[in-house]
């Protein structure tokens, strides 16, 4: 399955930050290996390695993101929050 369906349960939600973890870890644990790294060929892997896991994780964010504006009614992704607290002022009325 290639297309992010247009709804995504909490179990999928709590999968994918996991698997956030998982790149995160990795990169962190990367990033740390070039730095102790002498080897220049060794360092360039690792650097691949590194804006592999990098990527995936802005790749999961980006999934997170899309659901989270999908859920609003608001025309701009920007500063999504006025939806929110629009809903606040017109439960204390």
């Amino acid at each position: 399955m290639n297309t992010i369906p247009q709804m995504i349960s909490t179990k999928d939600i709590a999968y994918l930050s996991d698997m956030f973890e998982w790149n995160y870890n990795a990169f962190k644990q990367i990033n740390h290996f070039i730095s102790e790294v002498q080897d220049e060929n060794i360092k360039e892997q690792l650097e691949r390695l590194r804006n592999m896991h990098e990527d995936h994780m802005h790749f999961i964010i980006s999934i997170l993101k899309k659901e989270e504006y999908e859920e609003c009614d608001c025309e701009e992704e920007d500063d999504c929050c006025e939806c929110e607290e629009e809903e606040e002022i017109d439960d204390e009325e």
